[in-house]
């Protein structure tokens, strides 16, 4: 069986290129090339059904190349095709009994039939008969123990007994994939994904060289380092969240970071200053997930020792101290900045997660003055800080502001200033920023809100309908024109405005909602294509 780039490849119309269908439903190539073009063409046929999901069609063609040609080669991939046709009209039992276990009978020593042997326990899997499926499984593992279905076997098998709540065995199953298994282009996914789930296993139970171990057959150097952390963080966090197992989890945490410090280069050069800047942050924030407070910024204090205090390092220890509301000790670090205006943007963000708007703003205004040639940025900052504050009428002052200062950008904030009007009540004035921002179509849908909320509904149906000629929005346009009518008590307009969003636009989500408010509100049933049900 031929195989390339690690993928089994089909030849179609004379043409090598990767098929369509998953490894389970491919053919091996040296099998096609021994085929008759007659025989080809036939599958080709069943095949085009198959994608499309025509299954009841193509099990029938499928079943029509094995009349035809029962001595062909390809007998056996026609019969498997049949039978996942066949299971894919949810017709499990018939797939298994009389598909896949005739490949095995009729072709016992084929590719297909040892697909078929996983597709077996594959289709109990898939419905819930999980005895059947460990059975079949545990047959494809001692009939094929150097295949890749062996592989998949083990990896459904883990799953079930993540089910059924089977720790140790779930965790044997991914010791065989990570150690025992060939990493070729097949394998590898499950064999990568394995390690890292049994690394978490031992973790969880307290063993963190297991679980290192388990990692080390996949990553090395700097990536191991990565996973031991991206690892170790979660399960850190579960033990020390319990009195009876934090213990435990400040021991993985500690064998951890003495890991991470045995690993960390001495700072010679930029590329090992920056491995090492990478170990302490591990360090920091694994004492993060052990809940150690003092620990953690102990381990970036050491960092700032060996390489020298920066930003970078000043960064951290400042969201250290702002992860715990400790706001007034983050801006004491802030304020050390080597790039003041950095330094300032930072601790402005701070009073904004603070709920201190007003001083959130001061400090931008302080930017506008020693970084001038920025002012936009800043007083986009500004802007968003009084949107939190939900401060309107500051939010709307400073979007002038901004056509001022961000002329070529007058549409967002003339959008901007319509939401704000919108949030403040002021419908009226709204509409007049959404029709300044000439972001069309979208201004006709906000305009149109405000009018409703105004209670002037021909004035709504007038821009929905405008809407309408936007052929992306139409069928959201038919919709709001229903309801429009709706909300003015036309009741005979609005149920046509809705029989005609399912007419008119059938396969879109608008006309679903519609076709449900139809039947729930007003008892009518009609099909997405506009016309009642009889």
């Amino acid at each position: 069986m031929k195989r390339v780039g690690g993928a089994i490849l089909i030849l179609m119309a004379g043409v090598l290129r990767a098929a369509p269908l998953t490894y389970l439903e491919q053919m091996p190539v040296d099998t096609f090339a021994k085929m008759r073009e007659t025989e080809r063409y036939q599958l080709k046929v069943a095949e085009k059904f198959y994608l499309t999901g025509e299954y009841k069609v193509a099990a029938s063609e499928y079943e029509k190349f094995l009349t035809l040609y029962d001595r062909s080669v390809g007998a056996a991939y026609a019969q498997l095709m049949w039978s996942h046709s066949v299971a894919r009209q949810r017709k499990v039992y018939t797939a298994i009994k009389d598909g896949f276990q005739s490949v095995i009978d009729y072709w016992p020593g084929s590719h297909e039939a040892t697909l078929a042997a996983y597709l077996i326990g594959k289709s109990y899997h898939d419905i819930g008969e999980s005895e059947n499926a460990e059975k079949a499984y545990a047959r494809v593992i001692a009939a094929h123990a150097a295949h890749h279905v062996a592989v998949l076997a083990k990896w459904d098998l883990a799953d079930i007994h993540r089910v059924r709540n089977r720790p140790a065995e779930r965790a044997k199953l991914w010791e065989e994939l990570a150690y025992n298994t060939n990493r070729d282009g097949l394998n590898s996914h499950y064999a990568v994904q394995a390690s890292r789930f049994l690394a978490e296993h031992h973790f969880l139970a307290g063993n963190f060289a297991e679980g290192l171990r388990a990692l080390q057959t996949t990553y090395k150097d700097q990536g191991l380092v990565n996973a031991v952390h991206d690892i170790a963080a979660s399960p850190i966090h579960t033990l020390t969240g319990t009195t009876e197992k934090a213990p435990l989890g400040l021991k993985v945490a500690d064998d951890a970071n003495q890991f991470m410090r045995a690993q960390a280069p001495v700072a010679a050069d930029d590329a090992s200053r920056q491995r090492l800047r990478a170990c302490y942050y591990h360090i920091a924030s694994l004492h993060h997930y052990a809940r150690r407070d003092k620990e953690g910024l102990e381990a970036l204090d050491q960092l700032g020792k060996l390489i020298g205090m920066d930003d970078g390092i000043r960064a951290k220890v400042a969201a250290w101290h702002q992860a715990r509301a400790r706001y007034e000790e983050a801006r004491k670090v802030y304020a050390q900045y080597k790039d003041p205006i950095a330094g300032q943007q930072a601790a402005a963000l701070s009073f904004r997660e603070e709920g201190k708007y007003d001083q959130s703003v001061a400090v931008y205004n302080q930017l506008i003055v020693s970084a001038k040639d920025r002012e936009g940025e800043w007083q986009q900052l500004i802007v968003t800080a009084w949107r939190y504050a939900r401060k309107w009428d500051n939010a709307i002052a400073t979007y002038q502001v901004l056509l001022k200062v961000l002329p070529e950008r007058s549409g967002d904030w003339n959008w901007g200033m319509g939401e704000c009007y919108e949030a403040a009540g002021k419908n009226g004035e709204a509409i007049q920023s959404f029709r300044s921002s000439n972001l069309f179509p979208g201004a006709y849908f906000r305009m149109a809100q405000c009018h409703r909320k105004l209670k002037q509904h021909n004035e709504a149906l007038v821009l929905y309908n405008q809407a309408r000629a936007e052929g992306g929005v139409a069928p959201e346009a038919a919709l709001q024109i229903g309801y429009t009518y709706e909300e003015a008590a036309q009741m005979e307009n609005a149920i046509k405005w809705f029989q005609q969003t399912c007419k008119l636009y059938p396969k879109s989500n608008q006309a679903s909602t519609a076709h449900a408010h139809l039947q729930t509100k007003y008892k009518i049933s009609v099909t997405l294509g506009g016309a009642a049900d009889k």
